[in-house]
């Protein structure tokens, strides 16, 4: 019996040296199922060693990450913790702003890539801004139904979370093929919930008690936070600025680090960077009034027509291309391209 096995053995490896000595034939089943099986291999269908799929652009994604986790811990320590979380997630702007021109400078695993922007963002940008809002204004006295600002606080925290990974969520999907944003970016909200909170925290230390706003019962940021997060899911189309305007956000999202770390001792300079700061957030929420006030809403049916469009544009050019060269066009050809 042990000499039928080794022979059967014997046999099955002469099998498979006699199949590797075959020539390939390109086009054959057999090529294109090995051809198949290496994409796999070199693709994301088999996992990769961590270091070998992160990339320097990856590297700056986990610094935002990170900032987003600090963010969640020390917001819960109230007073000076909500500062320094507040800088956290600016600095998470930074870092989600670098990897986009990192990527395209150093190049990234695309797929690998995305995903992990997403998961990063949906920490820093809904998570932690959600912890931010409920510790600055959940007043922990009684239950939540006590009264109006505890309701308000923890709806305000719950939908800027839920509203806000729906939103990542979409744009991963779709987001990436159009020059527009679909609903408010995530990033710009967090910037708001930033500038409400820091209003708040300045006000009280400067001594400005406005009833229902910075004292008493305060109701009208929670409730102003609480409904402003369905825009991340609305259909308003939201600009991508670019240029110039990206770096003048750049330098407010720093002055606003600045006065935050520096306000500790100077509430007014604090207060004042906070003014700057919100009312830029403010006025790019608020920017589709004045862009285009007559269709406020139907991004997504603009958007599909933009698509469309582009790509009758593609599909027209290479018509044209394929019909210059006259000599060799058959119609066989063009049809080829619907």
């Amino acid at each position: 019996m042990n000499g039928r096995m080794r022979g059967g053995v014997r046999r099955s490896l002469d099998r498979i040296r006699e199949r590797r000595s075959r020539p390939r034939v390109p086009g054959s089943r057999r090529e294109q199922i090995r051809r198949r099986l290496r994409r796999s291999l070199d693709g994301d269908i088999f996992p990769k060693p961590i270091l070998k799929i992160i990339s320097p652009a990856d590297t700056i994604t986990l610094l935002n990450f990170i900032c987003g986790i600090g963010a969640v811990m020390f917001s819960g320590q109230g007073g000076d913790g909500l500062r320094i979380a507040m800088v956290l997630i600016l600095m998470g702007l930074i870092f989600d702003g670098l990897d986009g021109p990192i990527a395209r400078k150093f190049g990234s695993s695309h797929n690998f890539g995305k995903w992990l922007d997403s998961l990063a963002d949906s920490v820093t940008f809904a998570i932690a801004p959600a912890f931010l809002i409920y510790n600055a204004f959940y007043p922990f006295e009684g239950s939540v139904f006590s009264s109006a600002q505890s309701i308000l606080s923890v709806l305000a925290a719950l939908f800027i979370v839920l509203l806000g990974i729906l939103r990542l969520a979409r744009f991963s999907l779709s987001g990436f093929r159009f020059k527009h944003f679909i609903g408010i970016p995530t990033p710009m909200m967090a910037m708001v919930a930033v500038g409400m909170v820091s209003f708040d925290l300045w006000s009280g230390r400067i001594g400005w008690n406005i009833d229902y706003f910075t004292s008493g019962d305060q109701v009208l940021i929670p409730a102003f936070l609480f409904l402003s997060s369905f825009l991340m899911v609305s259909d308003i189309m939201y600009r991508k600025y670019r240029g110039k305007l990206m770096i003048l956000a750049a330098m407010i999202v720093l002055l606003m680090i600045f006065t935050l770390l520096m306000g500790s001792d100077n509430p007014e300079l604090g207060m004042t960077g906070t003014i700057i700061f919100t009312a830029a957030a403010l006025g790019y929420m608020f920017s589709p009034l004045i862009h285009d006030p007559k269709n406020i809403w139907g991004a997504t049916r603009r958007m599909k027509v933009e698509l469309l469009l582009a790509e009758d544009e593609s599909e027209g050019t290479a018509i044209d291309e394929l019909i210059d060269d006259s000599e060799r066009c058959t119609d066989h050809e063009i049809d080829d391209l619907f």
